[in-house]
């Protein structure tokens, strides 16, 4: 049961958290464990639906490893309907906005997406004299605008650009999980530069608790050198894996045994099936829900494909990208120059991005891949270090941890 005179040092308003296994439930559940453990009380309000999910619902307040987590009681919504999803989130948006109200607390923080939760749960914040951390994952409505999905006129685009100005604004910290997004934020928006936090998400170590399946090889890769995709299926991604699909098609390609594995699920994925069914080295596959078979799944894999397309820049960061370098594999990309995760692949040499090479030139890249043990091995190696280095829970978190007590 809820009692709302205790005092929280933080409130955290994620569209997902455990057990959902999507990104952000991991990310907001890693990150609620670590300041826990820290001695910080920590408040997670979230709706009692999975979002994956929705026929799934959870309990409306429960404690967790010492956490508390109250549930907004949400209607059943499909994601990958626009109008659905929109009044998902003004639902949700909504009834944080009330509950907040009741609450005695430190500092609240809220993510975009959902929309709407982070301007509505900020006016309160701001009334009551608290602090406020907002953290930026995707940045809407800037990215539908980009990909032609709606008009820059649309009236719900010109509000949510109004509440993202209010909050950048307002904000007493924004967290930017990719350098790519401050540049553009900076320039179409504007935030000092105090308020500015560059904290990259993050991964789980998948060499810890590591038991081997050599089910999960039978299941889902074949003889040869696998290129595995595993995430979201949608917009943001459709273009990209299209291009790598055709690719895949090439006869040196399937000469040389090089299969594209894809698994999860989205909106375009039906449109990709049916583009590669005549294709021989394409094979796809749904969303991996355990833990424990992601990490196998990771592990067969020879190298990982990071797809995004080019409107994506400055809009979001995959963070399947940090999964795949925590496995040790070597990243295949098809990414916008500049973007957080071509810089990523630069500085730490741990990968080849193919967006500007002709069809030839990405090609004998992927075979070099293949064929140059010497390569593979430093790219692997690079990898893991850079993960080690700069993209572990630990790192990442400790971080956070500043952040939320410079502001208590």
């Amino acid at each position: 049961m809820m009692h709302y005179e205790e005092e929280y040092d933080l409130v955290l308003f994620p569209q997902t958290f455990y057990p959902d296994v999507d990104a952000t439930a991991k990310l907001m559940t890693d990150l609620a464990e670590f300041l826990v453990k820290k001695g910080k009380k920590v408040l997670i309000v979230t709706p009692n639906r999975s979002f994956e999910r929705p026929n799934l619902r959870y309990p409306e307040f429960e404690i967790i490893d010492d956490i508390h987590v109250h549930r907004i009681k949400v209607p059943k919504l499909d994601k990958n309907n626009a109008l659905q999803k929109i009044l998902l989130f003004y639902l949700f948006s909504t009834k944080a906005k009330r509950f907040l109200k009741k609450l005695n607390y430190k500092v609240a923080m809220a993510i975009l997406p959902p929309f709407f939760v982070a301007y509505k749960t900020l006016k309160v914040t701001k009334k009551k004299g608290k602090k406020f951390i907002f953290l930026l994952h995707d940045l809407y409505p800037d990215s539908l605008v980009k990909w032609k999905r709606v008009s820059p006129n649309n009236p719900l685009v010109i509000l949510l650009k109004k509440y993202n100005n209010y909050i950048f604004r307002n904000s007493d910290k924004t967290i930017f999980v990719g350098r790519d997004q401050i540049e553009y934020v900076k320039e179409n928006y504007g935030v000092s530069n105090e308020k500015i936090e560059f904290i990259p998400n993050w991964a789980k170590d998948l060499k810890e608790s590591f038991i081997k399946n050599d089910s999960i090889k039978e299941k889902y890769y074949k003889p040869g050198f696998n290129v595995l995709y595993a995430g979201n299926i949608g917009e943001a991604q459709v273009k990209s894996l299209e291009k790598v699909i055709k690719l895949m098609k090439n006869e040196k390609l399937v000469a040389n045994s090089i299969n594209l594995i894809l698994v999860g699920q989205g909106r375009r994925k039906d449109y990709l099936i049916n583009m590669a069914k005549e294709t021989s080295n394409v094979y796809f596959f749904d969303y991996v829900y355990d833990f424990s078979d992601y990490q196998n799944l990771i592990y067969f894999s020879d190298c990982c494909l990071v797809s995004m397309r080019d409107e994506s820049k400055g809009m979001s960061v995959p963070s399947k990208t940090y999964y795949y370098l925590s496995g040790g594999k070597p990243i295949l990309a098809d990414v916008p120059v500049n973007s957080e995760v071509d810089i990523l692949l630069r500085e730490n040499n741990v990968g080849i991005n193919i967006t500007k090479l002709n069809e030839e030139e990405a090609i004998e890249n992927i075979l070099m891949l293949k064929n140059n043990k010497e390569y593979y091995k430093e790219l692997s190696k690079n990898a893991r270090k850079a993960f080690e280095d700069k993209y572990s829970k630990e790192v990442a978190l400790e971080s956070y941890l500043r952040v939320v007590e410079n502001l208590l």
